[in-house]
């Protein structure tokens, strides 16, 4: 066997392997005898048939993908131990050459640990000052609770007017034997021409007119569509709302009013606090980024983008957008969604490993017991069976990664507190 060791990058080695012709053909017939352990041939106990026979009987492209695999787990994990390297990621590992009576070609692409040259970080400053909440803040919420206990009235006598919910057909003309179908639309919060046209008219009435329809209408017949329509109105629903008193604070779980207010203004300073706090951390990240040299091996790039792309689909499926509908919506190209989601992946990727360089600089540890605690909880509140639980509790590469997690979070817990000047802060306290 031979081998050429090459450093491509700080972060990527290549390794080009070339093994000889007769010790592949010895891992083909390896192979062989390992496919054909169950293979029944007349005359031979199962496994020691002649290989002529055992080759007839076995699909010659599961024998070479076995003898590849035998071949690269031998010489390619030799060499690593040999030049001590050790792998982050797997290694991709291109064939340039494989059949029999040929020596044995390939390329490995070997992803190491990430690199970071961090730059200076204790004189960052992004002070976040003391918050407090408005009446009218606190009004707003109110108001928003007030909305969420009102109720629905039938209202026959008048016409429809701003903030009434509506139940109406709309049938295409476009169609002689089109279908009516019913939706129900607040009036004011559908679309323009929709909300227009609805405006002032009462229960039974019915108008014929030409509506735009958006993208975003529920009904993909009409989506996106300029139909000429008969629009009938069947019925009309006021919004009725409580008033804001100490019974609209009981039905919320509180004493009364005056408590409600204060504890609403408590949260409204603590997400102002949280707001601030978290753009604060991003840009005192945003700002080390800059300062730092941070070298990501491209596999471990790639694999960040793929859960990119796994989470961006699953907030698409959340809101009901289909990747082709936010495509559209944007007017950005897939090539160009693929380059934002691999720049957030490197960012993410690049805000861990300086956070994990802070935590070695700092000495934050994260104890077993640590560790142990959010795998208990874990596997009490998450875990579904007790097969599940015990996997938890017993898989040592999970427990890494919590403990990983852990480190990650007291990191930025530490730069936290140095961006806020609070030299006493401690996360380990």
């Amino acid at each position: 066997m031979e081998a050429i060791v090459q450093q491509l990058d700080p972060v990527t080695i290549q390794i080009s392997i070339e093994v000889d012709a007769e010790t592949t053909q010895k891992a083909i017939n390896q192979a062989i005898r390992q496919l054909g352990k169950t293979a029944r041939v007349p005359g031979f106990r199962p496994g020691h048939a002649p290989l002529a026979q055992l080759r007839q009987m076995i699909p010659n492209e599961w024998i070479m993908q076995t003898a590849k695999e035998i071949l690269i787990e031998d010489t390619l994990f030799r060499v690593l131990d040999s030049h001590q390297i050790l792998p982050y990621r797997m290694p991709k590992v291109d064939i340039e050459q494989f059949q029999e009576g040929e020596p044995f070609r390939y390329k490995a692409t070997v992803p190491l640990r990430p690199k970071v040259e961090l730059g200076e970080y204790r004189d960052l400053r992004f002070p976040v000052p003391p918050q407090e909440a408005s009446e009218e803040e606190v009004q707003q919420v109110l108001e928003s609770a007030r909305e969420q206990m009102k109720r629905l009235e039938r209202t026959s006598d008048r016409p429809a007017q701003t903030e009434d919910h509506v139940v109406v057909q709309i049938r295409s003309l476009e169609q002689e034997d089109a279908k009516p179908s019913r939706y129900r639309v607040v009036l004011g919060n559908s679309f323009g021409e929709l909300d227009n046209a609805l405006a002032g008219m009462r229960e039974e009435e019915t108008k014929q007119l030409t509506l735009n329809f958006p993208e975003s209408f529920d009904d993909p017949e009409l989506a996106g569509k300029m139909v000429n329509v008969e629009l009938t109105v069947q019925q009309i629903y006021a919004p009725i709302y409580p008033e804001i008193d100490d019974e609209l604070a009981n039905k919320y779980g509180y004493q009364n009013l005056a408590q409600m207010r204060e504890i609403l203004s408590q949260r409204i300073v603590q997400e102002k606090q949280t707001r601030l706090t978290d753009q604060a951390r991003e840009a005192a990240l945003a700002t080390l980024r800059e300062r730092s040299n941070v070298q990501l091996p491209e596999a471990l790039i790639e694999e960040q983008l793929r859960e990119e792309i796994d989470e961006f689909k699953r907030d698409l499926l959340e809101n009901r957008v289909t990747p082709e509908m936010f495509l559209q919506q944007t007017g950005m190209s897939q090539e160009q969604l693929i380059q934002q989601l691999r720049e957030r992946g490197i960012t993410r990727l690049q805000n861990t490993f300086i956070l994990l360089e802070i935590a070695e600089r700092e000495g934050i540890q994260v104890s077993p017991e640590e560790v142990e605690a959010v795998i208990n909880d874990m596997a009490q509140n998450y875990a579904r069976t007790p097969q599940e639980r015990i996997r938890l509790r017993e898989d040592k590469a999970f427990h890494e990664r919590i403990a990983n997690e852990l480190r990650i979070e007291k990191a930025l817990q530490k730069l936290e507190a140095i961006i806020q000047n609070d030299s006493g802060g401690n996360p380990d306290e």
